[in-house]
């Protein structure tokens, strides 16, 4: 047995046979699951108050969160939980008693165990691949099995699916578990062949991955806790949640867009924390001391501490353990990915700025000058103590670099912006129009505040466009929509946003209940918000004046694609006419709008390129729409071979486009610049490129062609020059 397996075995042996872990209602937990009962009473947006929750269907959620695939309970018995706790559940919840989670928890984890062992047994028999079959694509909207005969041959199917994807290479392209190792690009146009050698390695990898699960699956009380309470509070609306101390300090950081760590990216290879990458300038990078293929053994608190093995623990566990406050000291045991031996890392934890989330800019040489594009990827924030940036401060940068190149258009980029602090939105939206009704927030008193920009300042006056997906949610909503009520700006993307139109607030319940040592928080839907026309974007969104799809309009990525989404409604508007004086370089009508809509439209009818997106439209939909996969080694092969095939059209295609490209200029953020200085001139773009939010059929090293982002610059071009022409004939295009 080697060293690896020994480990593996000895921790597993501890999460069975070792001290069991206590799963009983602490006073912690007691107060933490009151607090939330009346603070989602008290605060929520709809009123809603425990009696009027069906908590039949709080247990039913809970079960399918333990049991997203629906593979493991049988719907007897998640009949039985439902009999048994659905009636007197507020009861439960009103005490801050989470017996009913701990009990289901404990029978979930033992149909886990009895599974995995079951499935790694029926890997030791020859298993016929050659049979018909098929299995359902998405298991959480089917049923549980009626039965344990039922839930039987469904495992059955799951074991030929797990081991034909292993096999033809769909899991690791396409793998939603974060926690798996991505397999490298390859450029492959035909589906490996299958040999009794390459299953036999398949069968291996899977008696891993099933050992693993295990592990995966293994809560402790608290996350059991958090899962629960969310089965409740997200009955109120997909967006209010329970925080447990761990996860707020997770969400505290993305906010920050920063961390205090060792200045790595680490994967779960094995049951090992591998090192994947070490960013450039932090502490581990200084240290000189590890490179990427390292694995992380141990970990110890503080120069004198004593180090806990971690092999085996799940990965965001280990992370965890990983980071701290900032200056305190974290010893890592590490061996070397070339198994030449092992040494102890001391290092001092740092800040370590996420680039990749930070406004950058591109100057864009259009055939009627040049043309600017912003990418925002979230409304960051700075951090309590004052230090980090602001999204606003940073465009406005990079408005000034970009108009003293000259630009005569400028593209606000927000198609993979999933929200972010709502003042941001605010102020970012005030550097567009000089003062004005940027958002209308209505509590659930029927209250409503508008907020406005009142700051007379215009950072750029001309011609505006704000490119939109059905990705682009909350905050960049707000951006959008108020520029689109202000007459302001283009909207231009998907035929709507997202569609997410409510307003949070994260509560921290020791401030709450000042007398309870309570470090979680709840996140509550407080208010929803209105653009300054009155209408909610809530499920509708900000709908486009010039439709250019992406792929992400056929993916089911909405607000309306969640369960118990809030209505749409409508208020009185705060926005009569739009400020449209002298000021304004570019003024928008419709029969501007018209004009530039009918050039974009002849555009992609006639482009191969948009032949290209429509197909890859096509392919996706096909996909998100498909019901369930075969079980057929040769349909399989077959259906690989197709998807391999095409992907190597689309790429050979899109690098075909490339060549005729706008020739683009990178303008970037001061901060970005100086921290080049020190880690070379690609630093900010790599740690963009493997950051960026990818579509189904890109892998890592995808062909640079965005085709919607060019169509974008093709509009702005178009409208600088009408603008262009106007000041020179004075010819109106009103």
């Amino acid at each position: 047995m080697t060293l690896r397996s020994f480990l593996l075995f000895v921790f597993a042996f501890q999460l069975s046979y070792g001290e069991p872990v206590k799963f009983t209602t602490t006073e912690l937990m007691q107060n933490e699951t009151r607090a939330t009962v009346a603070l989602l009473e008290r605060l929520h947006i709809s009123k809603k108050q425990m009696a009027d929750v069906d908590t039949k269907e709080v247990i039913t959620t809970y079960c399918e969160n333990l049991d997203p695939g629906k593979m493991y309970f049988t719907q007897a018995e998640v009949d039985e939980y439902v009999s048994r706790y659905g009636r007197s559940l507020d009861l439960y919840l009103t005490r801050g008693n989470l017996t009913p989670a701990f009990e289901i928890y404990q029978a979930f984890r033992k149909h886990v165990e009895e599974r995995t062992a079951s499935s790694i047994q029926s890997l030791n028999q020859k298993i016929d691949l050659t049979q018909a079959g098929f299995f359902p694509t998405d298991r959480k909207k089917g049923n549980w099995p009626s039965d344990s005969k039922e839930a039987d041959d469904l495992w059955s199917r799951r074991l030929r699916l797990d081991i034909l994807s292993e096999l033809l290479g769909d899991d690791r392209m396409n793998s939603n578990n974060r926690n798996e190792p991505k397999q490298k690009p390859t450029h492959e146009t035909k589906a490996p062949e299958v040999t009794p050698e390459k299953i036999a390695e398949a069968v291996v990898r899977l008696k891993k991955r099933y050992e693993k699960i295990k592990i995966y699956l293994s809560f402790d009380p608290q996350e059991v806790e958090e899962l629960f309470l969310n089965s409740y509070s997200t009955q109120y609306d997909p967006h209010s949640i329970f925080f447990s101390q761990q996860s707020f300090e997770e969400f505290e950081i993305g906010m920050r867009n920063s961390l205090c760590g060792i200045g790595a990216t680490l994967t779960d290879e094995d049951g090992y924390c591998t090192i994947k990458e070490i960013l450039p300038g932090g502490p581990l990078f200084l240290s000189g001391k590890a490179k990427s293929g390292d694995k992380i053994i141990a970990v110890g608190q503080g120069k004198d501490g004593e180090m806990d093995d971690i092999v085996g623990l799940r990965l965001q566990k280990t992370i965890n353990r990983i980071r701290g406050k900032q200056n305190t000291i974290v010893k890592l045991l590490v061996e070397s990915g070339d198994g030449s031996g092992r040494k102890t890392i001391i290092l001092a934890r740092d800040q370590i700025k996420l680039f990749n989330q930070m406004a950058s800019a591109r100057c864009f040489e259009g055939q009627n000058g040049n043309l600017g594009v912003i990418e925002l990827p979230a409304f960051y924030g700075k951090n309590p103590d004052g230090t980090g940036s602001s999204p606003t401060k940073d465009v406005e940068q990079l408005i000034v670099k970009l108009k003293a190149m000259g630009i005569r258009a400028l593209i606000v980029d927000l198609r993979k912006n999933g929200g972010g602090l709502l003042n941001e939105a605010v102020d970012l939206s005030g550097l567009f129009i000089p003062t004005g009704s940027i958002l209308q927030v209505r509590d659930s008193q029927g209250r409503i505040d508008n907020y406005r920009d009142e700051n007379a300042k215009v950072a750029w006056d001309g011609p505006l466009i704000v490119l939109t997906s059905k990705l682009s949610a909350s905050a960049s909503e707000i951006f959008a929509g108020a520029l689109k009520d202000h007459r302001r700006a283009l909207v231009v993307g998907d035929t709507t946003t997202h569609g997410k139109g409510s307003v949070q607030n994260i509560i921290e319940l020791n401030r709450v209940f000042k007398e309870l040592d309570i470090k979680s928080a709840v996140k509550v839907t407080i208010q929803k918000w209105y653009a300054p026309s009155g209408s909610s974007i809530q499920l509708k969104g900000v709908p486009a004046d010039i439709i250019v799809p992406s792929v992400f309009s056929v993916l089911p990525v909405a607000e309306s694609d969640l369960d118990h989404p809030l209505p749409w409604d409508s208020i009185p508007a705060s926005l009569t006419k739009p400020d449209e004086g002298p000021w304004l370089k570019a003024p928008l009508s419709d029969n501007l709008i018209n004009i530039l809509k009918e050039a974009s439209a002849k555009r992609q009818a006639e482009l191969p390129e948009f032949s290209t997106l429509n197909h890859s439209i096509e392919w996706t939909r096909s996909r998100t729409n498909r019901k369930e996969v075969s079980l057929s080694l040769e349909q399989r092969r077959q259906e690989r071979t197709d998807d391999l095939t095409f992907r190597g059209q689309v790429r050979n295609e899109l690098n075909q486009f490339s060549k005729n490209s706008f020739k683009a200029t990178d303008v970037k953020l001061d901060t970005a610049l100086e921290q080049e200085k020190k880690e070379g001139p690609e630093y900010t773009n790599k740690s963009k490129r493997q950051s960026r939010i990818r579509e189904p059929l890109e892998d890592e090293d995808w062909p640079d062609y965005d085709i919607q982002l060019q169509e974008a610059v093709r509009i702005a071009d178009d409208w600088s020059k009408l603008v262009a022409d106007k000041t020179s004939t004075t010819a109106p295009i009103r």
